[in-house]
């Protein structure tokens, strides 16, 4: 069966491609060895194992992909339009495809997609009251070396009084 997950940029593609990988144990094919690099720390920042990815400019896993090809193990392909234009070495402007088993991810995804964006919104909301506290605990740090600015240049006050005044009494002699 044939997946395709198409949104919007920085949507989670990726991460559903990662999500994917963790499940069937496919491989991510992505257009270069710094995507697959990138691919992989994420999945490991996510907490998922998965294969490392594939990528079509790397000679040595052209190996792989042969092998994969000849064992008909399926593949998931992180941005086919990045991969198509490294192997074709050129811009690619229409894709087209038949598939009777097609099966649009975005709806197994959504709820999943939501959560993460709940996550996300707790955490921005824990931010900004870790901020505020932050802001707070300034305050109180700027007040507290004002209050010992004061009372240091009042010792420093004093103790210039003293002396000048200690220096008038010898003079008095």
């Amino acid at each position: 069966m044939t997946k395709i997950i198409g949104f919007g940029r920085a949507i989670g593609k990726t991460t559903m491609a990662i999500l994917e990988s963790y499940a069937t144990g496919h491989y991510i094919v992505c257009a270069n060895n710094v995507v697959a690099k990138h691919t992989f720390q994420f999945a490991t920042q996510l907490g998922y194992s998965i294969p490392y990815p594939l990528s079509v400019m790397n000679k040595q896993n052209m190996m792989t992909l042969t092998e994969l090809q000849n064992h008909q193990e399926g593949i998931i392909i992180d941005n086919v339009e990045n991969v198509l234009e490294v192997l074709f070495g050129c811009p690619i402007k229409t894709i087209t495809f038949n598939s009777r088993d097609l099966d649009f991810a975005e709806d197994r995804y959504i709820e999943e997609l939501s959560e993460i964006k709940k996550e996300l919104n707790a955490c921005y909301k824990e931010k900004t009251a870790d901020q505020q506290e932050i802001e707070k605990l300034k305050d109180k740090c700027v007040d507290m070396l004002q209050t010992i600015a004061d009372y240091e240049w009042d010792n420093m006050y004093r103790a210039d009084r003293f002396a000048k005044a200690n220096t008038r009494r010898w003079r008095a002699k």
